[in-house]
């Protein structure tokens, strides 16, 4: 009997541009049609002399109008409005080069500047409400870390510690071009990588399990899965071929892992991902990385209560999962198989736990009282808020 295809929908993707060094093109192809000025968005380590940054910003300027701006940390309203507001209303384009933090403020930042309105009309629960029906500036995403994959979403995430983070959220913001070098990756702290690579492989792993995945996003999630297994031993190696595949297998999950959230949506890891990183400064890849295997048990254990279609077929996934990222398992030890190798994922690469950041288990209420909208909606079960409180305790 062949399985039944739900309607689905899939949203657009930019032109992405994929291979070693292929940073350098980016220049050439400026050259060809420049744009009458370029606001560049980068991190505060990219923009020192001699990293791609600053190389890019002296190139551009020999043929165009570029006024650079650096983003650091997680970016605020605040932020996004004081650079829309120092950027001139015509200008011709917005490349955003950086980890998922930079990439969200530039992507927000082409979006209001033709405007010049707040980010606060309409981030997402917190703001005005009001239609995004204005003009937008094209976008250029040039990913250095291998994470969020910003470069392929819609949404650009915004926060204020203490109070709420929150997505800015349309079509429109999409970037037209992602050029994916895994050649910066090279640059990066491993530590970076490790906990940005969690995310994506979190990422990967819920959009393959949600509520509502489709044959296209179940084949992307896929392929990122496996790209992403191996490629921490790869990066590490001593060969420099390999350390080349681990660069590029990361990189390219990451993007994948965007597409596929973008198009399947996430599930509890991220919903609590949200307000955790509200109301505490902690790292995004390493929360999702500490949560994902208590998450990821106490999704299989209500599965395991239920007697629907859904239920075995995401049993099965998660099955399928443990047996690709460890093959020598007994088929009856794949699901606790998984969650235990989730954990020593967590405990080699991430190994802060989430105390490290404030978190105790007496001052979570807030996390739980503000978890279950977004991207908990998404979550092949309803985990009760005793799972969710469990869950973080197995992750400080």
């Amino acid at each position: 009997m062949n399985t039944v295809i739900n309607p689905f929908e899939f949203a657009p993707m930019p032109h992405i541009h994929f291979g070693l060094g292929i940073r350098h093109k980016l220049i050439e192809s400026l050259q060809q049609t420049p744009p009458n000025s370029i606001v560049l968005i980068t991190g505060k380590t990219l923009a020192h002399p001699g990293e791609f940054g600053d190389v890019l910003y002296q190139s551009l300027s020999a043929f165009c109008n570029v006024k650079h701006f650096i983003v650091s940390g997680e970016p605020s309203p605040e932020v996004v409005d004081n650079i829309v507001t120092d950027c001139e209303a015509d200008s011709g384009m917005v490349i955003g080069l950086g980890g998922g933090s930079v990439l969200d403020a530039a992507k927000a930042i082409a979006g209001l500047i033709p405007s010049q309105t707040s980010v606060m009309d309409y981030l997402e629960g917190v703001g005005k409400g009001k239609p995004f029906h204005v003009k937008t500036c094209p976008f250029i995403a040039i990913p250095t870390t291998a994470g969020t994959g910003s470069e392929t979403t819609k949404n650009a995430v915004l926060s204020r510690i203490g109070e709420f983070k929150k997505s800015f959220r349309d079509n429109k913001l999409l970037a037209k071009q992602a050029w994916l070098d895994p050649e910066l990756l090279a640059s990066c702290p491993k530590e970076v990588l490790y906990s940005t690579g969690m995310d994506a492989f979190t990422q990967l792993l819920e959009s393959y399990t949600t509520l509502k995945p489709n044959p296209m996003t179940d084949a992307l999630a896929w392929q990122g899965m496996t790209l992403f297994k191996g490629a921490f031993k790869d990066i590490n190696s001593t060969n420099p071929i390999d350390q080349q595949n681990g660069y590029s297998h990361l990189m390219l999950a990451a993007s994948l892992s965007g597409t596929t959230l973008a198009n399947a949506g996430l599930g509890a890891v991220h919903g609590l991902a949200g307000p955790i990183g509200a109301f505490f400064d902690a790292p995004h890849g390493i929360v999702c990385a500490r949560l994902l295997a208590p998450i990821t048990q106490a999704n299989i254990k209500s599965l395991q209560t239920l007697d629907t279609p859904q239920a075995k077929v995401t049993l099965e996934k998660y099955q399928k999962v443990s047996q690709m990222l460890n093959p020598q398992q007994d088929h009856n030890q794949l699901l606790p198989g998984l969650v235990t190798l989730l954990k020593q994922y967590a405990n080699q690469y991430t190994p802060q736990g989430l105390a490290e950041f404030g978190l105790t288990k007496d001052n979570i209420t807030p996390v739980i009282k503000n978890c279950r909208s977004g991207s908990m909606l998404g979550n092949v079960v309803t985990l009760s808020d005793d799972q969710l409180i469990e869950a973080i305790h197995q992750a400080l």
